[in-house]
């Protein structure tokens, strides 16, 4: 029963598991299916791991003790690599040379779920093995050959950093320039707020946008350095419109519009505090739109990385 109830918290905050919507004893089906086949993979090979009470199994292989214990609300990087136990590879992030990859230990914080639920077990540096059932990874997810419905995993995973908010900031800040740089981009101009805005085509008429302004306008909405938007609108005769300077809008949209006229057209460069924020982190990154798509997250942007936005404003009134 206990199982049953952590696994109704895992598909309240994922939004997983549609075949196991309905009565109790279909999830415990599941639970006992895939609890029998993690701990006969254990015992057919001999590990010795150590049970949690939410259901998969832990070895710790290499300690640091004398680091600090990840806790709740940490941002943490990673590296890491996720099998299925009959090992079939479904993303390998080994190689330490590169920047871990980075999620925030809470809520919701990354999926497959039993690396984040893991985090608390660790300290800065360690290295786990992870033995999860499916109903603590992608439970009933498919994604073409990659993920299988209902696949128990074994995942490595060193926690390599804890991060502050402020090295994150300067980490997207150097994403940013770097990005400048690498594309040989001019003409971009860094807003106290963090920001970096160009005004490509200015209107000298009109009376600029100020708070309480209806603003309509034509954008395109990029990870930083990817071809495929996360969200468009391209149609000037039906245009997005916010109401600027309210609370409700994404922060960077308010403080790049102010002050701006009718067709203007502008880019912006955007660290990721000033859009959609902490959003859940979903590895491999290639099912993440997928994911979207399917409702299962909230959100396609990746946290901790920046946007760019370019936009025309088309409406002001």
């Amino acid at each position: 029963m206990r199982k049953v109830l952590g696994f109704m918290v895992v598909i309240a905050t994922f939004g997983l598991g549609s075949c196991f919507e309905g009565l109790e004893s279909d999830l415990e089906k599941a639970i006992e299916r895939d609890d029998r086949l993690v701990k006969e993979y254990l015992e057919r090979n001999n590990i010795q791991a150590i049970e949690t009470p939410l259901g998969y199994y832990y070895v710790k292989e290499e300690s640091a003790s004398n680091s600090n214990q990840i806790v709740n609300n940490d941002i943490i990087g990673v590296y890491y690599e996720i099998k299925t136990i009959n090992g079939q590879l479904i993303d390998s992030y080994l190689d330490e040379t590169k920047d871990p990859k980075i999620f925030k230990h809470s809520e919701g914080g990354l999926v497959p779920r039993a690396m984040n639920f893991a985090s608390g077990l660790a300290k800065e540096g360690e290295v786990f093995t992870l033995y999860v059932p499916s109903y603590l990874g992608y439970q009933d997810y498919s994604y073409q050959q990659l993920i299988l419905p209902n696949s128990n995993l074994e995942i490595r995973i060193k926690y390599a950093k804890v991060y502050s908010e402020a090295e994150i900031k300067a980490i997207e800040e150097e994403m940013i320039l770097n990005y400048l740089e690498e594309k040989e981009l001019t003409g971009f101009e860094r807003t106290e707020e963090g920001l970096y805005i160009k005004i490509l085509n200015a209107s000298n008429g009109g009376t600029p946008a100020e708070d309480g302004d209806i603003v309509g306008f034509t954008f395109t909405l990029n990870q930083l350095g990817e071809t495929q938007p996360i969200a468009e609108g391209k149609n000037p005769t039906s245009p997005t419109q916010i109401s600027l300077g309210s609370e409700s809008n994404l922060e960077f949209l308010n403080l790049s519009m102010t002050g701006l006229t009718n067709n203007t057209e502008f880019e912006v460069l955007v660290p990721s505090h000033l859009a959609f924020g902490v959003s859940t982190q979903v590895f491999p990154f290639q099912v993440r739109r997928d994911l979207f798509q399917k409702a299962y997250i909230p959100q396609v942007a990746r946290p901790f990385e920046p946007l760019l936005f370019k936009a025309k404003i088309v409406d002001i009134r």
